[in-house]
Order: C-alpha cells, then structure tokens, then sequence
C-alpha cells in the first residue's frame, strides 16, 4: 500500500491540466475505455455529465489514479469547468466543425464527447471555444466515444510535442526533481 501510494504520488505530480469529458453516455464500457486513455495521457481528471454508472474493469485500475468527477447536467458542467479554468472543446459532427488535421487546440482544453446516440446539445456546442470534427471516409459516420476522446487528445499532445510545448514527449512519469 505504501508503493502503491507513491507511485501514485510521483504520477500527479505530472498531471496536464486537460480534462476529458463524457456527455450522458450509454456505453458503460466505452466509459472505462477513455479513463484509461485519460491515464496514459496524464489528464488531470475525466468528467461524467449526467450519467453515474461505467464499466470500471475497462479502465483496469487507472481510476485508481485518474479523478473522476460526476456532473449533474449542463449547467453544472459549464459552471465547474469555468471555474477550472478549462477551455470546452466538443468533438462533434457540426457544421461549424474544424477538421482534426487542422485544429489548433486552445490552452487547458476540456475534451467533451457526446453520448452515442444523441451527440452534444446545442447549447454546450454554442459554449465550445473549439468543436472537432474527426475526418472519416466509411460509411458509418461517427466513432464510439472512446475512440473519439482517445484520438482527440492524442492529437493534442502530439501537437503539443511537435511544437515543443509537451513535456515528457516520450512518455513517463515526472522525475523526482520535477522534471
């Protein structure tokens, strides 16, 4: 237990101040899925907005690690994320979408993916600094929430890496000497 609570020590040392966010989710798996990816990327926290329950073996022990935070509903999650000083990306099929090839991600984003079978309401959409699209070319026209939420932040960082802003480009927890 005293390992176990180093390590997890020394990992939010080095926590990024992204978040990633799920609209009303129906997948409970999907969910476990992005506090997973949340983890590897060392986002500071993962928020559920109007949906409790998730499939936590998906996440296989990340969310030991990884905050999770539940939101009631939209109003909720505008006033916290604010408050945070998150800047709300939604990734969504709109037609005010930029491509992903071509974001350019604001500071501190807050990633929110949309419910599988809704997407994103209007209101958080008209609240987004950014909404994102993932460029597609089968016949399904969206991706599961997981694989939307992986891909986008996975862009941001490497975006962040290629323009020298990352830290740790290659991976790993924070040295001991904070670096």
């Amino acid at each position: 237990m005293e390992r176990r609570a180093r390590r997890g020590a020394h990992y939010r040392r080095g926590l990024r101040h992204i978040a990633v966010a799920g609209w009303k989710t129906t997948k409970e798996h999907n969910v476990g899925s992005l506090v997973r990816t949340a983890h590897a990327a060392a986002a500071a926290e993962v928020l559920l907005v109007g949906e409790k329950e998730w499939n936590v073996p998906a996440a296989k022990n990340s969310q030991d690690f990884t905050e999770i935070r539940f939101l009631e509903d939209e109003e909720d999650f505008l006033r916290y994320i604010r408050h945070q000083g998150y800047s709300l990306v939604a990734v969504e099929l709109d037609e005010r979408s930029v491509s992903l090839f071509e974001a350019s991600y604001p500071e501190n984003p807050c990633f929110l993916v949309g419910a599988e079978r809704n997407g994103i309401p209007p209101g958080l959409l008209d609240a987004a600094e950014l909404i994102v699209q993932i460029p597609q070319w089968g016949l399904v026209p969206c991706l599961n929430l997981a694989v939307a939420g992986s891909i986008v932040l996975y862009d941001y960082l490497g975006k962040e890496a290629r323009s020298g802003l990352l830290d740790r480009p290659s991976g790993g927890l924070v040295g001991e000497d904070g670096a």
